[in-house]
């Protein structure tokens, strides 16, 4: 592959790319039958695993009663996205997305019913959950990179942003009804009806997929050279584009540093705030308020001019606002800081994928998202060390060391980065 002609016409081109041609539509994307198809089956079954994450974790916790087998079994699961991103991004690339859907959503479906089978039966054991949670991790890190990439197979560059938006914000959405739902069926029925809801769920996007009118897709036409060759393709145009490997280091940074702001939450409601189990509920439900909030924003006004500022501007502003936050002992001020919090990360998050989807070539798209969304992978790296910086110095500081990382690497950014800046 001719990198360097590949350079040359983004260069030329690039620009016009990603400021598009106009202010698109409100919601254009959803005017797509396959992405509005896609996108509601999506948030009814993510709404499912959301369901399913709520009742590993309290299910471990029965089996175990202890919180670091609890920490041993996230890893589990969060582990395989790091392992196999790379794999995922490559088989993305060489089959017809549509059907690859299909395959891995039938493929947890299944899965996820003989999981519920065993819980409901009372046969589940600890290294039952051990062997099944890296198998749900593969399935899901493929499943996630290749609808990525199908996204701006449906809407194109002009509607990506609205469409991201939109996702992001049925993903919010299925946060807020999945853990709440789940909850309420484990006081009364138990873990077991959890697991089996979610296997049911995958029904929604499996019809959904169904009821799409799929362009044909010639990616298996095109020869290959193995995995090892197109990873090789993937790191020799990455080495080449300085402006995709900093957004992808963004990325990393701000999931990193930022994102673990969730697991020490409980914290600060319990000993900064002193606001209990009810406090805790009331900043998840802000900062996802924020989130959803924001992503309606974002899809309403469409394509809009200067992605690159919004998204270095934002990616400060979260890094900011968590460090006030860190310094806040008032409840009702914390809810606000954490409402913004959570405006903040949706575009930021939401840019900076559009950036990276928009400016690489249609041919790498899924390796370029294989390497992009590795950050899932050390996101339970991170979940660990921020707990650990919170036992040894506190949550405040803990937070506010986090924070204050994303806050240089953005200033790092802004400063040492022009062409982000000129996106």
């Amino acid at each position: 592959m001719n990198y360097q002609k590949i350079f040359a016409l983004m260069a030329g081109k690039r620009q016009k790319a990603i400021q598009g041609k106009a202010p698109n539509k409100a919601f254009a994307s959803l005017q797509n039958r396959n992405f509005r198809l896609l996108w509601i089956g999506g948030v009814l079954s993510h709404i499912g695993d959301d369901m399913q994450i709520v009742a590993v974790s309290w299910l471990v916790l029965m089996l175990t009663n202890s919180p670091f087998l609890m920490g041993i079994a996230g890893l589990f699961q969060g582990m395989p996205r790091l392992f196999f991103g790379f794999i995922g991004g490559v088989i993305a690339d060489r089959q017809d997305r549509h059907r690859l859907l299909m395959i891995y959503q039938g493929s947890e479906m299944a899965l996820s019913f003989f999981f519920a089978f065993l819980v409901l039966s009372g046969k589940a054991q600890y290294w039952h959950i051990l062997v099944l949670l890296p198998i749900f991790g593969f399935l899901k890190a493929v499943y996630t990179i290749c609808r990525q990439a199908y996204v701006f197979d449906l809407v194109g560059k002009e509607d990506l942003m609205n469409a991201l938006a939109l996702h992001s914000t049925g993903m919010n959405l299925a946060k807020i009804i999945g853990p709440s739902i789940a909850g309420i069926l484990i006081g009364m029925y138990g873990v077991g009806w959890c697991l089996l809801i979610n296997a049911l769920s995958f029904a929604a996007i499996i019809i959904s997929l169904l009821m799409m009118h799929p362009s044909r897709d010639a990616r298996s036409e095109v020869r290959r050279r193995g995995i090892l060759g197109e990873l090789g393709e993937t790191f020799t145009y990455l080495k080449g584009d300085k402006t995709i490997l900093l957004l992808i280091a963004g990325s990393f940074a701000f999931l990193l540093f930022g994102m673990q702001s969730q697991i020490i939450l409980p914290l600060f409601a319990k000993y900064v705030l002193k606001v209990g189990a009810s406090g805790y509920g009331f900043l998840m439900a802000a900062m996802g308020a924020g989130a959803v909030l924001c992503g309606m924003i974002m899809a309403g006004r469409g394509d809009m001019k200067g992605k690159g500022r919004y998204y270095l501007i934002s990616f400060f502003g979260y890094g900011f606002l968590l460090i006030l936050f860190s310094c806040s002992s008032w409840f009702y001020l914390s809810l606000v800081l954490i409402f913004l919090v959570g405006m903040m990360e949706m575009i930021c998050r939401t840019i900076n994928q559009t950036l990276v989807q928009v400016l690489v070539p249609d041919e790498l798209r899924g390796r370029v998202l294989g390497v992009y969304m590795l950050d899932r992978g050390l996101r339970p790296l991170g979940g660990f060390v921020m707990g650990a910086a919170a036992s040894l110095l506190g949550a405040p500081w803990a937070l506010s060391v986090g924070a204050g990382l994303c806050v240089v690497v953005a200033v790092g950014l802004m400063f040492r980065a022009p062409r982000v800046r000129e996106l």
